[in-house]
């Protein structure tokens, strides 16, 4: 069992590293708007930094940057070098240890894979301002924008028409919302179906509680999928689903973790942008299935397993169709890449999760990723994507649409 102590500073030192690096990386990449804007490599300008004495002003003006550095981040400095320039548009922080966090760990991986890549970087990008952030970028010469949430929906709509020649991908998207945008997502829903396996096996009061963001299909997806790896191992547990209503409000998800788990679920998972379903087991001992990471290092005592991002192989494959001249002959532009992939996958298991329920687990990832295994079989990509129903083994209700 992990101290409460020890699990709350292990998440405070990794948002603080997150922290530093955008303040240190903010100078790169104010850096290369400078030189696009000038027609100068950025490599001479800082060279000129150390000779010249007119670029005093302009060290001045990038430190004074560093106050609204929080924001913007030059993950790659390949600055210079840089045959294809990419953007990634994070809905929240990236400290959030679920689906920004992941997003972050890929591009930053595909960069480092892509040497002729130079990847950006902005937190909290989804809100109000999104559209102005989209011109931002396209005008200071990224070619491929991954715009990382649904919430990008409007904005891509507005922006991607003003700028041909940069292409946006749409994270979580259901559709194709320009000739120059495209959708990339992947089949996490697999991943929660073996996560749905574990705890119907491992629950004793067959209530098992799921903390959900958003009615979004792709969300309903998920909870459908778990509920049946649920009912394949249990046919009389039951999912209760309550919502939160925001993708991040650890606040808000903290509270409905607790309502579950007052209600008797002796098993808890979630779909949110926020760790707070997992500090919230931590506290009350109840088991814990997380989403988009792996967090099992923070509480193993009560950790089983969990449904995991991996986008690094889906970005690469993106970038690498536009570096090649290639996006537009892929089908649809629509990516969706699941376990057979390496596109998601299932966490470790925790200390809990005995020999059996391991390799029964093990056996159906296998199934899935041969094929011979379908979570919704019969059912199209299209018939997905507008999925609005629950499964008659989840007990809570859907808003009408």
């Amino acid at each position: 069992m992990l101290p409460k102590s020890k699990y709350s500073t292990e998440r405070s030192m990794i948002r603080m590293r997150y922290g530093n690096f955008r303040m240190r990386t903010f100078i790169i990449f104010l850096g290369q708007i400078i030189a696009h804007s000038c027609k100068l490599e950025v490599e001479l300008v800082l060279l000129k930094c150390a000779s010249m004495t007119w670029t005093v002003i302009l060290c001045a003006t990038l430190l004074v940057g560093l106050a609204g550095a929080g924001s913007t981040a030059a993950v790659n400095d390949t600055t210079g070098r840089s045959e294809l320039s990419v953007a990634l548009l994070d809905f929240g922080p990236v400290g959030d240890h679920g689906w920004t966090y992941e997003a972050h760990v890929g591009a930053s991986k595909m960069a480092k894979k892509l040497p002729y890549v130079n990847l950006s970087e902005r937190e909290n990008a989804a809100g109000p301002n999104a559209p102005q952030i989209l011109r931002e970028y396209a005008k200071s010469g990224a070619k491929l924008i991954f715009c990382h949430s649904y919430n990008f929906i409007d904005a891509i709509k507005e922006v991607a028409p003003e700028y041909p020649d940069v292409i946006f991908m749409w994270g979580g998207g259901t559709e194709k919302l320009a000739p120059n945008a495209g959708v990339y997502y992947e089949r996490i829903y697999e991943a929660q179906y073996l996560a749905g396996t574990v705890a119907g096996n491992m629950t004793r009061t067959d209530k098992i509680a799921f903390v959900a963001a958003l009615p979004t299909s792709q969300v309903i997806i998920g909870i459908n999928a778990f509920a049946r790896g649920v009912a394949s191992t249990n046919p009389n547990a039951k999912v209760y689903v309550e919502w939160i209503g925001d993708w991040y409000d650890p606040q808000e998800e903290r509270a409905v973790a607790l309502s579950l788990i007052n209600k008797g679920c002796d098993i808890i998972t979630h779909w949110s942008d926020s760790d707070a379903t997992g500090q919230t087991a931590d506290e009350m001992g109840t088991y814990f299935i997380s989403f988009g990471s792996d967090v099992g290092r923070f509480s193993p005592r009560i950790y089983l397993t969990g449904a995991i991002w991996n986008w690094e192989p889906i970005m690469t494959d993106i970038v690498e169709s536009v570096h090649n001249g290639t996006w537009s002959s892929h089908p649809g532009q629509d990516w969706w890449y699941g376990l057979a992939e390496g596109g998601v996958k299932l966490a470790p298991f925790g200390k809990q999760v005995p020999g059996n329920v391991r390799s029964f687990v093990e056996k159906k990832q296998k199934e899935i990723v041969l094929g011979e295994l379908a979570i919704f079989p019969g059912m199209s990509d299209e018939e997905l994507k507008t999925m609005y129903y629950l499964e008659s083994n989840v007990v809570g209700e859907l808003p009408k649409p």
